[in-house]
Protein backbone atom coordinates (compact mmCIF):
# COMPACT_ATOMS: atom_id res chain seq x y z
CA UNK A 1 0.00 0.00 0.00
CA UNK A 2 1.36 3.38 -0.96
CA UNK A 3 0.44 6.41 1.12
CA UNK A 4 0.87 10.04 0.27
CA UNK A 5 0.63 13.16 2.36
CA UNK A 6 -2.14 15.72 1.80
CA UNK A 7 0.53 18.03 0.36
CA UNK A 8 1.41 15.46 -2.32
CA UNK A 9 -2.27 15.32 -3.32
CA UNK A 10 -2.14 19.00 -4.25
CA UNK A 11 0.84 18.36 -6.50
CA UNK A 12 -1.28 15.94 -8.53
CA UNK A 13 -4.35 18.13 -8.98
CA UNK A 14 -4.85 19.79 -12.38
CA UNK A 15 -5.62 23.25 -10.92
CA UNK A 16 -5.07 25.48 -7.92
CA UNK A 17 -8.74 25.59 -6.89
CA UNK A 18 -11.70 23.41 -6.19
CA UNK A 19 -14.08 23.99 -9.08
CA UNK A 20 -17.50 22.83 -10.19
CA UNK A 21 -20.02 24.19 -12.69
CA UNK A 22 -23.81 24.53 -12.78
CA UNK A 23 -26.13 24.97 -15.76
CA UNK A 24 -29.84 25.01 -16.45
CA UNK A 25 -31.25 23.57 -19.66
CA UNK A 26 -28.88 24.40 -22.54
CA UNK A 27 -27.29 27.47 -20.94
CA UNK A 28 -23.50 27.51 -20.73
CA UNK A 29 -22.20 26.18 -17.40
CA UNK A 30 -21.25 28.71 -14.71
CA UNK A 31 -17.92 27.66 -13.22
CA UNK A 32 -17.34 28.31 -9.51
CA UNK A 33 -13.93 28.18 -7.82
CA UNK A 34 -14.80 27.31 -4.22
CA UNK A 35 -11.35 28.25 -2.96
CA UNK A 36 -11.58 31.76 -4.39
CA UNK A 37 -15.23 32.58 -3.60
CA UNK A 38 -15.09 31.37 0.01
CA UNK A 39 -11.82 33.13 0.78
CA UNK A 40 -10.00 29.89 1.56
CA UNK A 41 -7.03 31.18 -0.45
CA UNK A 42 -6.79 34.25 1.79
CA UNK A 43 -3.85 33.86 4.17
CA UNK A 44 -5.44 36.16 6.77
CA UNK A 45 -7.82 33.39 7.95
CA UNK A 46 -10.94 35.45 7.33
CA UNK A 47 -14.38 34.95 8.93
CA UNK A 48 -15.78 32.98 5.99
CA UNK A 49 -12.86 30.54 6.16
CA UNK A 50 -13.42 30.18 9.93
CA UNK A 51 -17.11 29.43 9.36
CA UNK A 52 -16.38 26.93 6.58
CA UNK A 53 -13.86 25.16 8.79
CA UNK A 54 -16.02 25.03 11.94
CA UNK A 55 -19.10 23.86 9.99
CA UNK A 56 -17.09 21.57 7.69
CA UNK A 57 -19.05 23.08 4.77
CA UNK A 58 -18.35 25.43 1.87
CA UNK A 59 -21.61 27.11 0.89
CA UNK A 60 -21.50 28.73 -2.54
CA UNK A 61 -24.20 30.31 -4.70
CA UNK A 62 -24.85 30.73 -8.40
CA UNK A 63 -27.65 32.82 -9.91
CA UNK A 64 -29.48 31.71 -13.05
CA UNK A 65 -32.29 33.26 -15.07
CA UNK A 66 -35.09 31.01 -16.27
CA UNK A 67 -37.36 32.82 -18.72
CA UNK A 68 -39.91 30.13 -19.56
CA UNK A 69 -42.33 28.23 -17.33
CA UNK A 70 -42.34 24.47 -17.16
CA UNK A 71 -39.90 21.67 -16.46
CA UNK A 72 -36.17 22.46 -16.60
CA UNK A 73 -32.98 20.43 -16.32
CA UNK A 74 -30.35 21.47 -13.77
CA UNK A 75 -26.88 20.01 -14.30
CA UNK A 76 -24.03 19.91 -11.77
CA UNK A 77 -20.70 19.50 -13.59
CA UNK A 78 -17.53 18.06 -12.10
CA UNK A 79 -14.57 20.27 -13.01
CA UNK A 80 -12.07 19.22 -10.32
CA UNK A 81 -12.24 15.63 -9.05
CA UNK A 82 -11.96 16.50 -5.34
CA UNK A 83 -15.26 18.41 -5.04
CA UNK A 84 -18.02 16.53 -3.22
CA UNK A 85 -21.62 17.73 -3.56
CA UNK A 86 -23.53 17.04 -0.36
CA UNK A 87 -26.62 19.15 -0.91
CA UNK A 88 -28.09 21.21 -3.72
CA UNK A 89 -30.72 23.84 -2.89
CA UNK A 90 -32.82 25.52 -5.57
CA UNK A 91 -34.22 28.78 -4.22
CA UNK A 92 -37.05 30.16 -6.33
CA UNK A 93 -37.70 32.86 -3.74
CA UNK A 94 -38.70 32.88 -0.09
CA UNK A 95 -35.92 30.72 1.34
CA UNK A 96 -35.43 31.47 5.01
CA UNK A 97 -31.94 31.28 6.51
CA UNK A 98 -31.30 28.22 8.68
CA UNK A 99 -28.26 26.37 9.98
CA UNK A 100 -28.97 23.08 8.17
CA UNK A 101 -30.79 24.58 5.19
CA UNK A 102 -34.35 23.88 4.10
CA UNK A 103 -35.89 20.43 4.52
CA UNK A 104 -35.70 18.11 1.52
CA UNK A 105 -38.55 18.55 -0.93
CA UNK A 106 -40.25 15.96 -3.11
CA UNK A 107 -38.84 15.33 -6.55
CA UNK A 108 -41.01 16.02 -9.56
CA UNK A 109 -42.84 12.87 -10.53
CA UNK A 110 -42.25 11.18 -7.17
CA UNK A 111 -45.27 9.78 -5.39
Amino acid sequence: MRRSSPFARFLLLPSDGLRYAVSIDNQPPQTVDITAVTGANDTTMNRQWERNTSDNVNETTTVHTVTTPGTHVLKFWMVDPTVVLQRLVVDTGGRLPSYLGPPESRRAGAS
